[in-house]
């Protein structure tokens, strides 16, 4: 996520140069041939222009605000992620008995929902887990997660079987076991709400739609301005499709939030705080540092 509010305009150009060097080209194509073209016909085509840049404006805006949709969706699963895994914990703290065995399964725990963070963050990005999960959970139990189609979800299985053994034991009572049944399952829909927006990809229609669209527009921009203004038209074309190019970039970049990429939801900063949270909650007084922006302002 960009957090910063200036961005530099090379940074601009390194994201959008493909575009922009296929308007520049049609920019100059335009010098090539406007002194061939009858000015009549030139400015015929502002009409054109004008009503397609209309058509393209209305449908830059609608994918861009699905997009942004989409986005703000992953970051919603991950803002109610944290929420629940900290109730977790203080359920964990609050309503497990005391005693040796049932304080170190009170850390098993908390640890592991801790680790289940983490590797749903990798899980989405297509990485492997790495330092992160050090000291959360044993070898044995990495492993045989490692193993699973779904890591994060066998982890989920493996809190529900702990949880299940204590309340076998006594140590929870029907009515707890009940309501952390319930965060279970609400880590599960987090995760499989996850999983729809990163396998579910947006309609490919309206991208490809809105791609042709673009490079028509830009195309016959420059030729009607130069109906009007000459070689003047060379910058005023530049700058107004350089805008619509940006409109289109940002849309086609923020509708998949869980690509490893500037754009995506802060997974990174948001796994960290929930094993701050918790860690804290377990009487830890050596923390990991916070997920700090990086770089221009990105924040991961």
């Amino acid at each position: 996520m960009i957090v910063t509010r200036r961005i530099s305009l090379a940074k601009l150009l390194w994201f959008t140069w493909p575009r922009l060097l296929l308007l520049v080209a049609f920019t100059a194509l335009a010098c090539l041939i406007m002194e061939q073209v009858p000015r009549e016909l030139l400015q015929a085509l502002s009409y054109a222009a004008g009503f397609l840049g209309t058509a393209l404006a209305f449908l830059i805006g609608f994918r861009n605000n699905s997009a942004y949709g989409r986005w703000w969706e992953g970051h919603g699963v991950w803002s109610k992620l944290k929420y629940d895994s900290r109730s977790f914990a203080l359920l964990v703290k609050s309503l497990i008995g005391g005693g040796e065995a049932t304080a170190a399964t009170r850390e098993a725990l908390v640890h592991r929902q801790i680790a289940f963070a983490w590797w749903l963050n990798r899980f989405l990005r297509k990485l492997q887990p790495g330092d992160e999960l050090a000291g959360l959970l044993s070898d044995a139990e990495r492993a045989a997660a490692a193993k699973r189609q779904t890591p994060p979800l066998a982890l989920l299985e493996t809190q529900g079987a702990t949880l299940r053994q204590l309340a076998d034991e006594g140590h929870l009572d029907a009515y707890r076991h009940v309501r952390f049944t319930e965060l279970i399952q609400g880590f599960n829909e987090s995760l499989s709400s996850c999983e729809r927006l990163k396998k579910t990809p947006f309609p490919m229609q309206y991208t490809w739609f809105v791609y042709y669209t673009l490079v028509v527009f830009l195309f016959v921009l420059p030729l009607s301005l130069a109906g009007h203004m000459g070689y003047w038209a060379i910058p005023f074309a530049i700058v107004i499709g350089y805008a619509y190019i940006m409109l289109e970039y940002v849309g086609r970049h923020i509708e998949n939030p869980f690509e490893n990429a500037v754009n995506d939801v802060p997974m990174d900063y948001i796994a960290r705080t929930i094993e701050i949270d918790l860690r804290e909650l377990l009487g830890a007084t050596e923390l990991p540092e916070p997920v700090r922006p990086h770089g221009k302002g990105y924040l991961y």
